[in-house]
């Protein structure tokens, strides 16, 4: 059963494909508006959120200094060492160079130049220290010799994790259907461990409460998760989005705008885990090069009936009908925005409905950004001057190829 079916709601996001539209029941008679419809959300988070801090071990950098010099050191290693970007001008976040819009406050990016950056993913499992600019702890969930699961920095909702591939160097998702049967249990330890990760979210009470509604089971949530890749990445290693649905207020809107989990960009992991069985099941591969386009793959296995427009509309619809999980209480937060637009709560009124008050100037992209780290759940073990706090990888690589170190996936083996 849909989440909507099983709450008798009716979808929140209507025209996917069309920025301009609003959902017009978002806006009723006598200024009262409902939150989480296309155009309408809660912001300025003044409740208490119930953190759940990290439990891991904490540990120092093994390897001193940053990741440029690491390269510099270490110079067979350090072709895999840097990404190609475009980092946002308004909020510095590195985005992947194909990205017409920041995904984090939605800035432009059209003449935003492409740059290189220190690949955190890779500093990650090699234990280093820091990148020229910040330092490279981890706010740490889960690890094994060939895993490891942590916050995303950039959170969209309050349990949002990266499942990072440790074992192998593997740019993007679309390398692995040159070897589909490796790539199949890999798929499969990452899923694992991002889902034992978000079981100790589930078992915090008070967290569960704030986030989900009441009636909401263990699995409807794991039914509604953003989980896939994005292509290209901003990160050059292969790393599974999870994304345990409801998102952010402010985020549920990019959603609903097209900005988060774009069709082209976006590939869920139901995709992949179909192009990677029809190859497994075939005994065949798929020979990927640097230049092989998303659009390429797609072609290709619409044509052998894996439909990726159908499973992207179909996962999409399910993320935008997610926010009928969620437990936001108007009642926590200080203003409502409405098509841009923020307002004081005037009245907070059943159904999840408020009453629009005045309309006060507000800042929406920096009270975004504050709303995002009250409601994240990243470095949620503060260190003793008040910063996000986190660890080391306690199983980092050795600074080599092969056995030991980091080995490279099939292909992208540079001279």
């Amino acid at each position: 059963m849909s989440v909507l079916r099983a709450f008798g709601l009716s979808c929140p996001c209507i025209a996917r494909e069309c920025k301009e539209d609003r959902d017009p029941a978002a806006v009723e008679e006598d200024g009262i508006v409902t939150p989480g419809r296309n155009g309408c959300y809660l912001a300025n988070f003044k409740g208490d959120f119930p953190a759940i801090p990290s439990t891991q071990p904490l540990l120092v950098a093994p390897v001193g200094g940053a990741v440029d010099s690491f390269a510099q050191r270490n110079k067979e290693l350090g072709k895999y060492l840097y990404n190609d970007v475009k980092v946002c001008a308004k909020c510095g976040r590195p985005c992947a160079w194909t990205q017409k819009a920041c995904q984090g406050c939605g800035t432009s990016l059209a003449d935003v130049p492409i740059s290189q950056t220190e690949n955190v993913m890779m500093g990650f499992i090699f234990g280093v220290e820091r990148t020229t600019k910040l330092p490279l702890v981890i706010s740490l969930r889960r690890q094994t010799e060939n895993t490891m699961v942590f916050d995303d920095l950039l959170a969209m909702s309050s349990c949002h994790f990266n499942a990072l591939l440790t074992s192998h160097y593997c740019q993007d998702w679309r390398w692995l259907l040159r070897d589909p049967k490796t790539a199949k249990g890999i798929l499969r330890e990452l899923e694992h461990e991002a889902w034992q990760a978000t079981l100790t979210f589930l078992q915090d009470e008070k967290w569960r409460k704030f986030v989900y509604r009441e009636g909401v089971t263990e699995d409807m949530v794991r039914a509604n998760i953003i989980c896939g890749f994005n292509s290209p990445p901003s990160q050059f290693q292969l790393h599974l989005q999870w994304i345990v649905l409801p998102l952010m207020p402010f985020h549920h809107q990019k959603l609903l705008d097209g900005t988060h989990a774009q069709k082209g960009r976006w590939f869920p992991l139901e995709y992949v885990h179909q192009v990677l069985d029809l190859l497994a099941e075939a005994g065949e591969t798929f020979d990927v090069h640097a230049q092989t386009s998303t659009d390429t793959i797609v072609q290709h296995f619409n044509g052998r009936g894996v439909n990726y427009d159908e499973i992207w509309a179909r996962c999409y619809e399910r993320y935008c009908a997610s926010y009928a999980l969620s437990n936001w209480n108007s009642s926590d937060f200080n203003n409502v925005v409405l098509n841009g637009k923020a307002h004081e709560i005037q009245e907070v009124l059943p159904g999840g409905r408020v009453r629009l008050g005045a309309a006060v100037e507000l800042d929406t992209v920096s009270t975004q950004a504050q709303d995002k780290l009250k409601l994240q759940n990243y470095g949620r073990r503060f260190g003793s001057n008040g910063t996000p706090g986190g660890t080391y990888y306690k199983h980092h690589k050795a600074t080599k190829i092969g056995e030991g170190g980091i080995k490279i996936w099939p292909g992208l083996e540079r001279s």
